[in-house]
Parts: structure tokens; sequence; C-alpha cells
């Protein structure tokens, strides 16, 4: 007897070791995936940024981001259930418009990920450096603490994914109760510096000074992370349930912190808040946290800010992980990425592959006295324009396949058009804001960094003539592209 998958043939001796398996639950996959946004690090530096350009509006606008959000989400899952495979982007493109666009969503997708990863990786050296510093007084650069964290993460990605899902459990667990404690600080304070209802006012999205399109931009990018729940599609107990409730959860859960703690800076600074944020955004929560609850707190947050990096790099990199193990799988990428550890269960191939890519890139940069910043800075920009870009391909994608075969089933037309058509509308409306104002995700002047978004519109078409290539010389390799024909 043999199972047969991807017009390879697979004996049950042997099935493990291309065959993940897990038994996450929702809690765990939802909080898997979570970690990649890093929330406490978004609320300490982040939120901040936003406000510049949303003001005392910032926590309607992340109302209004959360909603679309869970719009896509469920036209996303909606695909999830149709496809019943593991693949993320690449997976649902290649199903609804054709395996070389796929591929070449796919590629871009990593090439994405990894260059958040790498971004995030440098930014807990320079958080790190930062508080050994402050503390003891030690001045070590910091991709001495880069590299440490890439150890670790590369040790936990060989290790079993629900290894991994405890450490992030644990330091989401730590981020949640700062960012709730220093909230229910500032609001039972008593001493709230705004009408309740103000930073919720509709008025308020077109008040003076107000650049909505860009706050929103900048609210998505807290966001990204939750659409990789279905790469961990063989990880988890029932998956048609799992899958679901872990995306609309993480989403939803996101959602109301930053919305919550976007609230409670406001209310600590009052309609001042967009001119604090412009002047002093580093500063700015700590600053309120020192106020609001204690000094000698400040310490405590710096340790956990460093973790939700730390928590982050984990997460993300699990996450390129599967890309790669699943490219491997379909023979898109060496074949040997497909490999699954026979004691841990893991995609160690594809782990170790992505640890050894982070140190390639990190390595010239390190060498080169580069500062960090154009690491963390422009890498995760870039990186994040990649992710929106792709959000308004699923949401086209999905309209695409309804029109071709949707129709057809008994699948909901509300799920697999109206959503993804809502969604798509806002999704598109936001590449294109990004492809004008790119500056904006990677700092410069306007204009000058263009070519890194070209580069990355780059590497989908490469992906995309990749597909091509195999369709003429490889066809086997092409049949089992996004493995949709299964």
């Amino acid at each position: 007897m043999s199972l047969e998958t991807n017009d390879y043939v697979v004996t049950p001796a042997t099935a493990g070791e291309y065959k993940l398996s897990g038994q996450m639950g929702i809690i765990s996959l939802a909080l898997t995936v979570l970690a990649f946004s890093a929330p406490l690090t978004t609320v300490a530096g982040y939120i901040p940024v936003a406000m510049m350009f949303g003001g005392v509006s910032t926590p309607l606008m992340f109302i209004i981001v959360t909603a679309v959000i869970l719009i896509f989400a469920i036209g996303y899952t909606e695909l999830i259930a149709v496809i019943k495979k593991p693949g993320d982007f690449y997976a649902f493109i290649s199903f609804a418009l054709g395996k070389s666009t796929g591929l070449g969503a796919g590629l871009m997708a990593a090439v994405a990920y990894f260059l958040i990863l790498t971004g995030v990786a440098s930014y807990f050296g320079v958080a790190t450096a930062e508080l050994v510093k402050g503390v003891t007084g030690l001045q070590y650069p910091w991709y001495y603490y880069s590299i440490i964290c890439w150890a670790a993460v590369a040790l936990l990605g060989y290790l079993h994914v629900e290894l991994s899902a405890k450490v992030l459990t644990w330091v989401m667990l730590a981020e949640v109760i700062i960012c709730l404690f220093f909230s229910g600080s500032v609001i039972g304070s008593g001493n709230i510096a705004i009408p309740v209802l103000m930073p919720f006012s509709v008025s308020g999205l077109t008040a003076e000074g107000v650049n909505t399109p860009f706050a929103m931009l900048f609210a998505v990018s807290f966001f990204i992370g939750f659409e990789a729940t279905s790469l961990f599609r063989d990880e988890v107990r029932s998956p048609e349930k799992t899958i679901p409730r872990a995306t609309f959860g993480a989403i939803i859960f996101i959602g109301a912190i930053y919305t919550i703690c976007a609230f409670a800076l406001i209310a600590a600074y009052g309609p001042e808040v967009r001119t604090v944020a412009q002047n002093s955004p580093a500063t700015m929560f700590s600053d309120a946290l020192a106020k609001f609850v204690s000094p000698k707190v400040s310490l405590t947050v710096s340790v956990l800010v460093m973790t939700s990096s730390f928590a982050s790099v984990l997460s993300i990199h699990n996450v390129l992980s599967r890309y790669l193990y699943n490219l491997g799988t379909d023979g898109a990428f060496p074949r040997v990425l497909r490999k699954v550890h026979p004691r841990h269960s893991s995609p160690y191939i594809a782990s170790l592959s992505v640890s050894g890519l982070v140190l390639l890139v990190m390595m010239p940069f390190i060498m080169g006295g580069v500062k960090p910043e154009v690491l963390y800075g422009q890498l995760s920009g870039v990186g994040t324009a990649g992710i929106i870009m792709l959000m308004a391909v699923v949401c086209i994608a999905s309209l695409v396949w309804y029109f071709k075969q949707g129709r057809k089933s008994t699948l909901n037309f509300g799920k697999l058009f109206f959503a993804p058509a809502i969604s798509g509308s806002f999704f598109i409306g936001l590449t294109a804001l990004v492809m004008k104002n790119f500056d904006l995700l990677v700092g410069g002047v306007p204009g000058e960094r263009r070519w890194m978004l070209f580069c990355l519109l780059g590497v989908m078409c490469i992906g995309a003539g990749l597909a091509r290539i195999y369709k003429k010389t490889r066809p086997d390799v092409y049949a089992r592209l996004g493995r949709t024909h299964m």
C-alpha cells in the first residue's frame, strides 16, 4: 500500500519524512501568528507613528481597519475551506489565477517575509543593546545581540512548532498584561484629557491636519501575520475549525488591543496627541507609562519590548520555514526542503535554510558598518509593502475564482463575492497609496527608494517566469505547483 502525493509515490515508511504534524489548538495557533506583529513593540514604537497622521481619530481608524480585515478574512477562510491545503497566498492565488501567477506570488511573499524577518532581527539587536547599556553601562554592538537572537530562533525553529507556541504564549501573555495595565491605569485615573467619545467621532477623520489614508496604511501594517494561519494546516487539530477560529480570533484580539491602547495614549495626552507624536514618538508611550503607572515600570517595558521583538522573529521564522517547505514539496524549490524531522516533526531543512539566509544577508551589512536603522526600517518597509499588495491580489483571486467556478457550487455568495469585493477595494486603494508614497514605509525623500518596490515586483515576475519554464521543461513540477490538482 502506498500514499500518492504530488505525482510521486510515498510509502508508509517514508510518509512522515515529508508530512508535517502537530496538535496545536485555536489559542496556540492564534498566539503563534499574533506574535508576528509584536503588539507591545507596536504600541510603544509604531502607534505613535500612526498618530502623526491620524491624531485623535486613530482609535476609530483601528476599528475601521479591524472591520475591513475581518471582511477580508471571511473570503480568505472560505477559500481555505475550498482548497484544503496549506500554502497561504501561494496556494490561494495558484488555485484561482493559475500556477504562474501563484508561484510569482509565492516567491514574492517568501521574499517579503524574509525582509521583515531580517529587519526585526536587527531591531532586536538595537533594543537589547540599549537595554543592556541602560542597566549595566556596558556597550556592545547591536549585532552581538542580533546573532544571539538568530541562534536561539534557529534552535527553536528546528524543534517542534508546539515548543515555539509555548514560548510565544508566555511572551504574548506578558505583552498583553502590560498593555492592558497601562490602558487601565490611564482610563481609570479619572484624568482623561478629552471627551470619552471624541476619538470615535467620524468627523475626526476629515479634521484639519489628519491624513486618514496614511494612518490606515500604518494601521494595516500592524496586523500583518494573521494571514499565516493556513500555513500551519498540517500542524493543528481539526484544521477546518481551528484555522478560521484562530484567524478571526487573532484579528479581533489584536484590533482590540491596538484600539484600547491608542485610546489610552490619547486620553493621556489629549487633543495635542498628534503634536506629541510628531515631536517625541520614541518616548511617547514610556513617558505616559511613567506618569500614569510608575517610572519604575520602564525597565520592565524595555525588557518586554526586547522579548516582544524576539517573539516576532520566532513567529516570522516559523512562517517563512513553512513557505519554503511548501515550495520544496511542490518542487519549485529544491526538494530537500520538504524533509520533516523524524523526531520533532518540523520542516528542519527549510528552517535551517531560513537561518542560513538571514545570516548571509546580515553579514555584509554588519561587516560594512551599515546602521541597523537601514535594516529594520527599509527592509521591514519593503516587506510590508509586499504583503499589502498580495492581500489585494488575494481579493482579486477570490472574485475571479467565484465567477469561474464558485457560482456553480453551493458555497455562500456573500462570503466569496461581497467579502473580497469590499476588502479588495480597500486593499487595491492601499496598494496605490503604497506605490505613490513608498517613502512613508522605507524613509528617504519621495521617489528616492522606489527602486526597492520595483525589485519586489521583479521577484514576482521571476516567479511567474520560473513557472513558465517549468511548464516547458519540467511539466511534472509545473503540475504540482500550488498542489491545486490534488
